[in-house]
């Protein structure tokens, strides 16, 4: 009957292939029409033998849709590379009792050609079937295994389409995805290695695409195909998963050499390629990843790789491994990302309060308002970690919003107790997104009954502003309302007092990675005491962030900074712990240090 040792992979291969697909069997109906018409027969169908029953996806004179395996006359034939033939079913004991036989259809003649792939996997049959006795010529043997091989062409053709990229002619994401499964089904003990590899700097295919059209790019792309092949040959099958995105597996390969290999490959895509008439060099990024062929692996291995991939890219290495905890960051992010309006709407956020102290005679100024997500299952999260999260997202401009009505409402309150008491909000680029910010916020601060003096903006320094043209002719109807506009973490990357001439800046808060330990590092006193002095000169005010210790701050005041803030001074506070601490301070006695 059926070899035992290669079923599971053909009942695999017929799960991945979809072969069960009603529209394929529409498709192979006129091939089964044709063949019961060509041998003169009552009955011909296209069988497809799985695990436990054999089904007819396109079938001419049988009304049943499939049978029991085990009363499958074709279960016999898969196991043939030739047409095998039974003259009289009811002479042969194997078939004398079968249901086709001996019920209404009275079945006596059986021809079957077995469908193979190219690997030699038998699928089902192509089976003609007759009611008297009868033998194919040689001729008709023939013809039946043509027709049988017609129908393998139209499965395949059939299957693949949707399952190949047009630029190149390789197998796309879809069917590396189904390979990987059918890997998987057939349970093997091997180790592999998947690779993801990009061979394209997308903004420089962007600007070739611009320039001379998408052509010469998907030209470049297939010659990148093909020196990927050419490193590869038998050692793997190449797919083109994403625009310029290509991937493969490798088995029982260890560390070492699937390294060594990407340095070929990588020394390979290095060289030119021809964009129209411009030469045009390829990056190299791969990301690698081990894995078992369990479902448990193959299910999430793209994602993996695209993981250690994009690594790569962001460290501009060649080649990045997969590793779990970049992996699970990445996924402590997203979570972050995904339960943020769910935190918003349950109340999980606060504000705290860090006040700021005047050098010149210690007394608190202001408070800067500060974010707190207490998760119910991450806990406390720190704002430099759920910040940067959400500025990606929709809901920052929702965030912030939530932040300036607290914090008014805050600021409001402290005016019948701390007259003059002034705080600082942070806002991120992405609120600059918003046309209407400005006109927000002084919505928010008429309803709050509150003088726009009281009031100061902290933005990060950088390239951002360039980026946001909205952004500083906001800025200048906030400085034009009396709204004091800061630069916060100064110092800290893209430090340029040329760009501060066009942003209507009062105030400059020196970052925190210059300030602490500025006693014990002199190149951090030589850019502080320089920033202090030119800010001074330019008619900024100065703050220092991250105070931790007297030094510093008798360093600060003797170069003239203007305020200060930090855990030496003040650690971040409730609102009642703040009324507390300026109320002590303006009464002449000791504020205590809130935690």
């Amino acid at each position: 009957m059926w070899d035992s040792s290669s079923d599971s992979d053909r009942v695999a291969l017929i799960d991945a292939l979809n072969v069960m697909d009603p529209a394929l069997g529409r498709a192979l109906d006129p091939i089964t029409e044709l063949a019961a018409f060509t041998f003169d027969v009552p009955i011909a169908l296209i069988s497809i033998v799985d695990a436990d029953s054999q089904r007819f996806i396109s079938r001419v004179g049988l009304a049943v849709e499939g049978t029991d395996r085990h009363a499958s006359i074709c279960s016999w034939a898969i196991g043939s590379a030739q047409v095998m033939q039974v003259a009289d079913l009811r002479e042969d004991p194997r078939y004398a009792q079968n249901p086709l036989v001996v019920g209404p259809e009275q079945v006596r003649f059986y021809a079957g050609a077995p469908l193979l792939t190219r690997s030699g996997l038998a699928l089902g049959t192509l089976c003609l079937m007759g009611r008297a006795p009868r033998v194919l010529s040689p001729l008709e043997v023939q013809q039946l295994q043509t027709l049988a091989r017609v129908v393998m062409a139209q499965m395949e053709l059939k299957m693949s389409m949707g399952r190949r990229e047009q630029v190149t002619g390789l197998p796309n994401r879809q069917q590396f995805q189904a390979d990987l499964d059918l890997l998987a089904r057939r349970a093997g003990d091997g180790h592999f290695t998947a690779v993801l590899l990009d061979v394209l700097d997308a903004h420089s295919a962007n600007d070739a695409g611009q320039a001379l059209g998408m052509k010469p790019v998907e030209a470049l792309l297939r010659q990148s195909s093909l020196r990927v092949q050419s490193v590869l040959q038998d050692q793997a099958q190449v797919y083109h998963v994403g625009v310029s995105r290509f991937a493969f597996f490798l088995v029982d390969q260890d560390r070492t050499q699937v390294e060594a290999l990407l340095d070929r490959l990588r020394e390979r895509m290095r060289r030119p390629l021809m964009a129209g008439s411009v030469p045009m060099l390829p990056q190299f990024h791969a990301g690698a990843c081990h894995f078992k062929a369990v479902a448990a692996d193959t299910n999430d291995l793209i994602r993996k790789c695209l993981v250690a991939m994009q690594h790569a890219v962001q460290t501009d290495a060649c080649l990045c491994w997969y590793s779990d905890e970049r992996d699970a960051r990445l996924r402590r992010r997203y979570r972050l990302a995904s339960d943020a309006a769910r935190g918003l709407a349950q109340h999980q956020f606060s504000l705290v309060y860090q006040p700021r102290f005047s050098l010149h005679d210690g007394m608190p100024v202001a408070a800067e308002a500060l974010l707190r997500w207490v998760h119910p299952m991450l806990g406390p999260v720190s704002p430099g970690e759920f910040i940067p999260v959400l500025e990606r997202t929709a809901l920052m401009p929702a965030l912030s919003r939530w932040v300036v009505d607290h914090a008014l409402a805050q600021l409001a309150l402290w005016q019948h107790a701390l007259p003059g008491f002034g705080m600082s909000l942070n806002l991120s680029p992405r609120d600059f997104d918003d046309p209407g910010l400005w006109e927000m916020l002084s919505t928010r601060l008429q309803a709050h009954g509150l003088p726009a003096s009281l009031l100061e903006v902290e933005i990060t320094e950088g390239e951002w502003l360039q980026g946001h043209p909205g952004a500083v002719p906001q800025l200048r109807a906030m400085a034009t309302a009396g709204i004091r506009i800061a630069i916060d973490d100064f110092g800290s990357g893209y430090s340029n007092f040329g760009y501060l001439s066009e942003v209507p800046i009062s105030l400059i808060k020196i970052d925190r990675s210059l300030v602490t330990g500025l006693a014990r590092s002199r190149t951090s006193r030589l850019k502080v005491e320089a920033i202090i002095k030119l800010a001074r000169q330019l008619g900024y005010r100065t703050v220092a962030e991250g105070v931790e210790s007297d030094a510093e701050l008798s360093l600060l005041r003797l170069w003239g900074c203007d305020e200060a803030q930090g855990y030496l001074l003040a650690r971040p506070m409730t609102a009642d712990a703040a009324t507390l601490l300026v109320d002590a301070c303006r009464a002449g006695s000791p504020g205590e240090d809130t935690a």
